[in-house]
């Protein structure tokens, strides 16, 4: 090693032992020894401590003792090299855990669509995804990236722009599915998406339905653990209320598998909306409820020019429907709806919902007065079964893995006023004008909702998110091609999003989000209520060293960033 004495060796040993891999399997002195270099200032110590900080999670301050020799001052230097050896050498310990089939590298056709998150902003270009098919192969996976110090992250569909340095652990091969008719119950696989679900409950599950999100490439145990909204939700609640979410199958940090409900019924409540971040989620079980195999929807076009009376006709309705089976979106029309980007005021889409039928959807009890407004166009309105009217929302797949996106979604009391959706669209509007690029992916989006959706649950503790009252939620997309965007473009976003609850609901302002699009401002302690202590209790319990830590991260008491959804 040169000049360098054994103190200096032994102590970069020891903090490398000690400090650095803790949880590592046991390295060889000579391993280590591959990493200490020399240098003769202290600028070298500096630079390689802050090269430690960023390569190593969970590291903040790195601390190097330099100490006198005979004519200079010598540093043990800790390389990237080195970095790069311990993190490869637990890399090659996980791929043995799994077969070759389960394993993705950069290289392989299939890494790309298995890796990439919603947003290009959230990338990290991970070094491997592990997609185990068995149980067995799942305890093992978790096990050793729990005890590992692996930068991982878990992930079905990417919807929630999860990604991490090292490790995706997917669970995409979870893809089962199971109806017992008697008990009325579905289990599905947590890699399944809503679209799988929606094709299997028709198949094998007739005449039954289950409260799942309306967009069929959402991943059913992502929405499942952060409150979960459903067309179907204005009659039955939140996807992940009790009456509909019965149970969950978990592996825990060190392997074990347990179904929630039965064997840690806190751990239950936590997964109700409280994020997931309390080990790894591989089944779940839903209420099945009979259902009408006919409903009437589609979307309803209209131009810039119908927004003032359109903004009246959605308020009217707010006060005037109490149809559980009556639901309705209103979007701005554009790319994510399949159309061309149009500009700064674009035109209204009305995305209707009618379990009563079409000829109640033309009612004066229904949608009449939108049927009526100047200009309306139906571009996709049908009698359907609830698979097709989700099919619907297929056209916002495209976004995943071109865009950068940020999703935030305030909630607005119930009784809305003449001129909500007008400050909406000016919201929209301020929004464009910002940065012009946001036409190519940017949303506003007013999900009206009938008062048993978050009024369905047993009481505000029966759920890790507390839900009561009568609200709507203000859905809103901030997104632009990566080649569009300024170098401060994640400020600008944020501003935007910051100021949307203010600007949009105005005196109908609850400060309440969902808590499925949460970002690092939002207050944990205000969106989780009277449960978020002991929420942050059961994080101790069952992730002590909070390694899953990615979207929810309630020891540090935030959001990660680069999680969207």
């Amino acid at each position: 090693m040169g000049g360098m004495g054994y103190a200096a060796e032994y102590h970069v040993e020891r903090y490398l032992r000690e400090c650095f891999v803790p949880r590592l399997a046991p390295v060889s002195r000579e391993m280590i020894m591959n990493f200490v270099g020399e240098k003769a200032s202290a600028t070298g110590a500096r630079a390689s401590q802050e090269l430690l900080v960023g390569a190593l999670p969970g590291i903040t301050e790195i601390h190097l003792t330099h100490f006198n020799g005979s004519k200079q001052t010598t540093g043990a230097i800790c390389t990237l090299q080195g970095i790069t050896l311990i993190m490869s050498s637990q890399l090659q310990d996980l791929r043995s855990l799994l077969p070759i089939s389960e394993v993705f590298e950069h290289g392989q056709p299939e890494y790309h669509k298995k890796s990439e998150p919603w947003s290009t902003y959230a990338e990290l270009h991970p070094k491997l995804v592990i997609q185990p098919t068995t149980l067995e192969g799942m305890q093992k996976a978790v096990h050793f990236l729990y005890d590992s110090d692996l930068d991982f992250a878990v992930r079905n569909t990417g919807t929630g722009s999860a990604s991490a340095r090292d490790v995706i652990l997917s669970t995409h091969g979870f893809k089962f599915f199971s109806f017992d008719r008697a008990a009325e119950t579905v289990t599905v696989g947590a890699g399944l998406d809503w679209g799988e679900v929606d094709a299997l409950m028709e198949e094998g599950a007739k005449g039954y339905v289950v409260v799942g999100a309306r967009c069929p490439w959402v991943g059913v145990a992502g929405s499942s653990l952060v409150g979960g909204l459903s067309w179907l939700s204005h009659e039955f609640g939140m996807i992940s209320d009790p009456q509909n979410l019965l149970d969950a199958q978990v592996v825990l940090r060190d392997g074990k598998v347990v179904w929630a409900a039965q064997e840690e019924p806190d751990l239950m409540f936590a997964l109700r909306g409280g994020g997931g971040n309390y080990g790894v989620v591989t089944a779940l079980k839903f209420r099945a409820r009979p259902y009408v195999e006919e409903i009437f929807g589609g979307v309803l076009a209209l131009p810039y020019s119908a927004l003032q009376e359109t903004a009246k006709g959605v308020a009217a309705m707010s006060v005037r429907s109490a149809d559980p089976k009556v639901a309705m979106h209103v979007v701005n029309l554009g790319p994510g709806m399949g159309l061309p980007d149009q500009g700064p005021r674009p035109g209204i889409g009305i995305m209707m919902f009618d379990a009563q039928g079409e000829a109640h959807a033309r009612s004066k009890d229904g949608f009449a007065w939108a049927f009526e407004l100047p200009g309306a166009q139906e571009i996709s309105t049908s009698t359907c079964t609830l698979r097709e009217l989700h099919a619907v929302a297929e056209t916002f797949r495209n976004y995943q893995g071109n865009n950068m996106f940020w999703l935030s979604a305030p909630l607005i009391e119930g009784k809305l006023v003449d001129e909500m959706l007008v400050r909406a669209w000016k919201w929209y509007e301020d929004c464009i004008e910002a940065h012009l690029g946001f036409g190519a992916g940017s949303t506003v989006l007013l999900e009206f909702m009938q008062e048993n959706a978050f009024n369905s649950s047993p009481s505000r503790a029966s759920t890790a998110w507390p839900h009561s009252g009568h609200r709507h939620v203000l859905q809103l997309v901030l997104g632009c091609k990566p080649e569009t965007a300024p170098p401060n473009i994640k400020d600008l976003v944020m501003k935007r999003l910051q100021a949307a609850g203010r600007e949009v609901a105005g005196e109908r302002e609850t400060w309440e989000f969902h808590a499925g699009f949460l970002h690092e401002w939002n207050d944990l302690g205000k969106v989780y209520g009277e449960n978020y202590e002991r929420l942050r209790e059961l994080k101790k319990r069952f992730d002590p060293d909070n390694r899953f830590n990615k979207g929810v991260d309630l020891v540090r008491g935030k959001v990660s960033e680069g999680m969207t959804v």
